[in-house]
């Protein structure tokens, strides 16, 4: 019984010394966002494919579309105010290689982080009003999958004369 009341006492204490949900985070005065950043699902078709390409932004990020021949993803949006920041991840086997971004048809500094399957590129701007990004690769990896499974019937091929020849 007196180690029932003990734990039970410990839990309570534990969870009365956990901050609430509804807590206000612990920010430094002038680091936090004026506006919260949204987060967008787009579904690019390249080919046979669909690729998904997410975009999270504090302005109004209204359409995205791909240019195959071109190799560029081009985001168009609108903004309300300054101080805009942008996040968007790109798979690799959609576009890859060295990429490049531009806004209004000006190159931009931007931070372009590869991962395992995707890039994250990140940038500011402070323009209002209408908006056009574009991200332009060097490689569309999907141009070359009508000769894919040429490239694998030939390698079978040589795998099993190969192993023909050696018997003889």
């Amino acid at each position: 019984m007196r180690t029932e009341i003990f734990l039970s006492s410990i839990i309570l204490l534990g969870l009365l010394s956990v901050p609430a949900f509804a807590d206000q985070p612990l920010v430094p005065q002038g680091l936090a966002l004026n506006h919260p950043g949204i987060k967008w699902d787009w579904n690019i078709k390249a080919g046979n494919y669909t690729f998904d390409v997410v975009t999270v932004s504090n302005y109004n990020m209204k359409n995205v579309t791909f240019n195959h021949i071109n190799k560029e993803l081009i985001f168009t949006g609108n903004s309300t105010h300054a101080d805009n920041i942008a996040e968007i991840e790109i798979p690799h086997n959609l576009i890859g290689g060295n990429l490049t971004v531009a806004q209004n048809g000006k190159a931009i500094s931007t931070i372009i982080i590869p991962g395992k399957d995707s890039y994250t590129i990140m940038f500011k701007f402070n323009q209002t009003g209408p908006t056009t990004t574009t991200v332009v690769g060097t490689t569309y990896l999907p141009e070359f999958s009508g000769i894919a499974p040429l490239v694998m019937v030939v390698s079978i091929g040589i795998v099993l004369f190969t192993q023909r020849v050696r018997k003889f």
